[in-house]
């Protein structure tokens, strides 16, 4: 069920379904909660199921004042949400940037956190190169808008052989991911390039932790993924063979599996 919210003079959405203890689903970049749907369909059997659209992106809007965007910012629109919904305590899994902000959350409140799942995502910060890619994006998307750039880099997050057999599924992400603003994609791509080293954090939550790193993802790199299999208390890592960047939607079936086999544990 679609929920709104007013978050820093924003109208920003989210959807909430099925009853029981609560888990947060994060989107990553040129993304939308809408990623997470067949997820959160199976989810809520078990579950109630919160998917916020970060501001930026799918229906939730940027906040006018977005000068020096953090990742922490929108860990705070997160946490607002569980406020809101007298959320006390809670499970969070976040795709790539979503992962980037499940940390910001168990940094700003980890005594509100259950578990936490970073999904073809890691707590380290951007490399130097990254940011220098970072900066080189956001000129390209001020000059040229956010569709050219969306069509640049959303179907390399994906393997070959997915992009061929989904076509259509990928020209409606990509089409999806246009229509947002320069603004909210620029403010993401600078707060992902600001973020915090936030090994720390991993090494000091006391929670599960789970980890899903894909073969062949150029944007979290199996190197990357390996060196936080020891920072965790208790970690449970799974390499996807058959999966660039978007385990949930490269690999369904198994991404399931392992989902409900960690929750049925933690």
């Amino acid at each position: 069920m679609e929920q709104l919210i007013n978050w820093k003079g924003a109208i920003c959405k989210y959807t909430k379904s099925g009853k029981g203890k609560t888990i947060f689903l994060l989107h990553g970049f040129v993304e939308e909660g809408s990623l997470w749907t067949s997820t959160a369909k199976w989810l809520t059997e078990n579950y109630c199921v919160i998917v916020p659209d970060l501001p930026g992106f799918g229906n939730s809007a940027l906040p006018a004042r977005h000068k020096n965007w953090q990742i922490s910012d929108y860990a705070d629109y997160v946490l607002a949400i569980a406020d809101k919904e007298k959320v006390t305590s809670f499970r969070v899994f976040g795709h790539s940037m979503g992962g980037y902000t499940a940390l910001a959350i168990a940094k700003k409140a980890p005594e509100k956190i259950i578990s936490l799942g970073l999904i073809n995502s890691h707590c380290f910060a951007d490399t130097a190169k990254k940011k220098a890619n970072r900066k080189k994006g956001n000129e390209f998307i001020a000059q040229y808008g956010s569709l050219p750039f969306v069509k640049e880099i959303l179907p390399n997050l994906f393997t070959p052989a997915f992009l061929s057999k989904n076509a259509t599924l990928i020209k409606k992400l990509v089409e999806q991911a246009g229509n947002y603003s320069p603004e909210g994609l620029m403010a993401a791509n600078s707060a992902m390039a600001n973020r915090p080293d936030n090994s720390e954090v991993l090494g000091q939550l006391k929670v599960p932790i789970l980890l899903v790193s894909g073969k062949t993802d150029e944007a979290v790199p199996l190197s990357i993924s390996l060196q936080q299999v020891l920072l965790g208390k208790v970690v449970d890592f799974h390499l996807f063979k058959r999966t660039k960047h978007v385990a949930m939607l490269e690999e369904p079936k198994l991404f399931k599996q392992i989902m409900l086999y960690f929750l049925s544990i933690h």
